[in-house]
């Protein structure tokens, strides 16, 4: 198991003498929120690591297993989301703050809900409701994207892209295109060495690449070198954030 998480499954008890609810004050709203979306699912803690963060997440868990719900806690480190791979996430519970792209991201590639704490008194709360880009592979599996998404060869004089938009296949050698959203749509711009620049919208677009690796770069962040065919659309109201 990653050394940064830990999994907690349903069982009555808590784990110390110490009422959670003592560690932070908004701990016990954010567990009666969770607690009233689950469906026997399980609830993804996003939290930091420094000693403060893995208390109130420790915390959080308590009341949730009263609450006889199961949760994972997750991290910024790189394979911490891999904790989640076999499970359904109801809702993700933001520990981390608005400092991190982290839980929005998680939140959206999972189709949950975020919690997030209730700043204190005097200060708005955060509610929001934003589209994102979906991503999609041939095996069915899923990410997404809150602004942008680039995918570019390693060497240009090596790959290829092919893009298709409703059934209308172009190929680029060398090609690269950028993905962000505009009005509910994909915002698309594409570019090659021997190919001028072109910008155009669409509802879905599929990405397949030839030749040599490429990067896939998703806000700002490159995640992996990518080989095969991505389907990109834009998913109206994919992240939804309430403060509790």
């Amino acid at each position: 198991m990653n050394s940064t998480t830990e999994v907690l499954s349903t069982r009555s008890g808590r784990t110390s003498g110490q009422d959670p609810t003592e560690v932070w004050a908004p701990l016990a709203g954010l567990a009666e929120a969770a607690a009233a979306r689950t469906s026997g699912s399980t609830v993804a803690i996003n939290r930091g690591f420094d000693r403060k963060a893995r208390e109130r997440a420790r915390a959080l868990r308590q009341l949730l297993e009263e609450r006889g719900v199961r949760a994972t806690e997750i991290t910024p480190a790189p394979d911490s989301e891999e904790l989640l791979a076999d499970s359904d996430v109801d809702s993700v519970i933001n520990l981390v703050g608005t400092g991190s792209w982290q839980p929005y991201r998680l939140a959206a590639k999972e189709g949950a809900e975020l919690l997030a704490p209730r700043p204190e008194e005097g200060e708005p709360g955060e509610s929001l409701r934003r589209d994102v880009i979906a991503m999609s592979r041939q095996d069915s599996s899923r990410d997404a994207a809150l602004s942008r998404v680039v995918v570019l060869p390693e060497n240009a004089t090596e790959g290829s892209i092919t893009l298709n938009r409703g059934g209308e296949p172009l190929s680029i050698p060398g090609g690269q295109v950028t993905i962000t959203l505009h009005e509910g749509q994909l915002d698309i711009r594409i570019e090659g060495p021997d190919y001028s620049e072109q910008h155009f919208t669409a509802d879905r677009l599929s990405v397949e690449t030839h030749g040599g690796p490429h990067r896939l770069i998703r806000d700002e962040m490159p995640i992996a070198e990518f080989e095969g065919s991505l389907d990109f659309v834009c998913e109206r109201d994919g992240l939804v954030v309430r403060s509790v």
